[in-house]
């Protein structure tokens, strides 16, 4: 049969050269191809979700599977601009400042494409969350990335010199991949930067609910942060349902007004019975969050241990569901998880992932304890027993 397919050289579009597929999604599809537990992608087991909110989606499946409105289904919107005021003390308009996106990743996404265009630039802080990267080129915007690996604190001079030609300056705390959760002091000094040169502040706040310092802040809980941020968050990790896909966009009418007309042709409304699920979730009382927290921080411990006790250096997180870690041979951080799944039956991610620059060198991988406690038990076991290193 003739090729007649287009030359390579002529299909594809400046936007998306130089994306590759998602190294978090790689992973996970070789640890089902290998059958190796999978602690890369941020995936619960089953039975994590609350029974009263899995029977609310099953309940509106029967009655409630056509479009809602594209900024979401009404009660959702009421409920998270009732919790946000309960939780963070900022009112939102349900009607103009909150839109209901398929999952925070398109918030993100339909934010930056709304909000920046060629030639702006984008700050965000490495080893960074994999989205941010190409959200930044498919807006046509000139990526900043500074680093703080070392340390995972602020070099404020960097971050102001950065700031000078500077659009948007992208924040998610707790921080995927490390961990990290923002200080009160750092998010003081960013509220300065951001007034004083008229930044946008796009904050990545999925994993608010698991935290393991009493001292979390959200960004807009501070000063007049919340004037200037678009706040994405959502239900997949805090209610494990990341295959749902239900986003919560909050921000001021006029920067909603904005990310809402990309968000309508891209994704029309999130799913309908996951939204009116989204409700009885907002529902459950403030001790679900508080056992939420507990439960992963028991998982937090116990994959810390069971790292250490492997002989690798992992680094424990103040927050989120990922744990970094050292690994103590030659290799290369993606030739080390590729023999990792194949020798060891665990998936992680490798590090470089994390990095703007595609060669970039990580000599560490990111481990998820989002999975229970006898999931991370049995890959513990793994690891002891085929470890190479």
């Amino acid at each position: 049969m003739t090729d007649r397919s287009l030359p390579e050289d002529i299909v594809g579009a400046d936007r998306t050269s130089g994306v590759a597929e998602s190294v978090i999604r790689e992973m996970t599809r070789e640890a089902l191809q290998q059958d190796a537990i999978n602690l890369s992608q941020g995936i619960p087991d089953a039975g994590e979700t609350p029974d009263t909110v899995e029977k609310a989606a099953k309940n509106a499946i029967s009655t409630e599977s056509q479009y809602t409105i594209t900024w979401g289904l009404p009660d959702l919107r009421d409920a998270v601009s009732e919790q946000y005021a309960e939780w963070k003390s900022v009112e939102y308009d349900p009607e103009t400042e909150v839109t209901i996106t398929t999952g925070t990743s398109e918030a993100i996404m339909s934010t930056m494409l709304a909000l920046a265009e060629k030639g702006d630039e984008v700050i965000y802080f490495e080893p960074v969350y994999e989205s941010y990267i190409p959200a930044s080129q498919f807006a046509g915007a000139t990526a900043i990335p500074l680093d703080i690996t070392d340390s995972l604190e602020l070099d404020y001079n960097r971050l102001e010199a950065a700031a000078e030609d500077a659009r948007i300056l992208v924040l998610n705390t707790p921080m995927n991949p490390t961990g990290k959760v923002f200080t009160r002091e750092e998010l003081k000094r960013i509220e300065d930067i951001v007034f004083e040169h008229d930044l946008i502040l796009l904050t990545d706040e999925i994993y608010e609910h698991i935290v393991y310092d009493e001292n979390y802040l959200s960004p807009i809980e501070v000063g007049d942060l919340a004037d200037r941020t678009v706040v994405c968050t959502g239900m997949s990790k805090t209610f494990s349902v990341t295959g749902w896909r239900v986003g919560f966009c909050l921000a001021p009418e006029y920067l909603s007004k904005e990310l809402r007309k990309v968000h309508d042709y891209a994704t029309i409304c999130a799913p309908t019975p996951f939204q009116r699920a989204g409700v009885e979730a907002l529902s459950l009382p403030d001790s679900y969050y508080t056992d939420l927290a507990d439960a992963y921080e028991s998982r937090r411990d116990r994959l810390y241990e069971g790292l250490c006790e492997a002989g690798l250096d992992p680094i424990k997180p103040d927050g989120a569901y990922y744990m970094m870690t050292r690994y103590p041979t030659n290799e290369n951080d993606i030739e080390f998880c590729y023999r990792l799944i194949r020798e060891a039956g665990v998936a992680a991610v490798p590090g470089s992932s994390f990095y703007t620059d595609p060669d970039a060198e990580a000599d560490w991988i990111r481990f998820t304890f989002s999975r229970n406690e006898s999931t991370l038990d049995e890959a513990i076991e793994r690891l002891c027993e085929n470890r190479w290193w």
